[in-house]
């Protein structure tokens, strides 16, 4: 029985680098194709491929908790992220990141999302390239990042932060970065946190998938209540004012992260 729960873990992560293979080789030219006849911006092949990462995102997560039932997963306060649901304006979701399947997760229900990603995931070739024809903000170069995804935002449009940085070790959530609070400083953008939680833990880091529990873990994403910066800080801007604000953000998810038990 354990082989067979073994197996079918990988055939969910074949699906999804097959998946992720053909929005390289054959969508991803395609849509640059249209849009170069159709004479669209650099901008409209981005939003086109992060639709198309959603709807591949989307059945990644139907295949591993629909078909294959291999997990279970339960949405909070969901309806902040859904568009139709909600008067258009710019989100910056902020998350925290206890397993491999988070972006995944959050993708499948964002039509729309700037992902700011790890250096890391650029060394696999199809998605390297799927990530520079997303649009999606790398990691390694913090002021650039802080502009680009402030420009976003003033545009309108979604921007996700891992304020971890990476995936959340065993031992507990690492230390908060600041960027996610010098973004909201600067865009004049309210929070929209987002805690995710995995219980019993899977897909964390420094585990491979052959270590995927026995028990059906189930995935808890909690969407809350707005962060107000200008609650924390004011009219306050500046180093000061993102370390405190970075502070706040700690403590409410370290606060949610112990109530859920991981």
């Amino acid at each position: 029985m354990q082989i067979w729960r073994s197996a079918r873990v990988g055939l969910c992560f074949v699906y999804f680098g097959v998946g992720g293979l053909l929005l390289c080789t054959l969508l991803l030219p395609l849509v640059r194709l249209d849009a170069r006849l159709r004479g669209l911006p650099a901008d409209a092949v981005a939003l086109r491929t992060q639709r198309l990462v959603h709807l591949g995102c989307r059945s990644f997560v139907r295949c591993m908790f629909g078909v294959m039932r291999l997990a279970r997963l339960a949405w909070q306060g969901e309806a902040a992220l859904t568009p139709g649901s909600r008067p258009p304006r710019p989100l910056l979701v902020v998350a925290n990141h206890p397993s491999l399947i988070d972006t995944p997760l959050l993708a499948a229900k964002l039509p729309q999302a700037d992902f700011i990603v790890s250096p890391g995931w650029m060394s696999i070739g199809w998605m390297r390239r799927t990530i520079a024809a997303a649009g999606y903000l790398e990691a390694a170069d913090g002021a650039a990042v802080i502009r680009g995804a402030v420009e976003r935002l003033r545009a309108g449009r979604t921007v996700v932060v891992y304020p971890e940085g990476s995936r959340t070790p065993p031992e507990g959530l690492r230390r908060f970065q600041r960027g996610a609070a010098h973004i909201a400083l600067e865009s004049g953008c309210d929070i929209l946190p987002v805690v995710i939680r995995v219980t019993p833990r899977a897909l964390m880091q420094g585990e491979r998938w052959t270590q995927y529990p026995s028990q059906n873990p189930v995935w808890e994403l909690v969407v809350g209540e707005p962060i107000h910066p200008a609650d924390v800080v004011g009219e306050e801007r500046g180093p000061l004012a993102a370390r405190r604000l970075t502070g706040v953000l700690e403590g409410y998810f370290e606060k949610r992260w112990e109530r859920g038990g991981i």
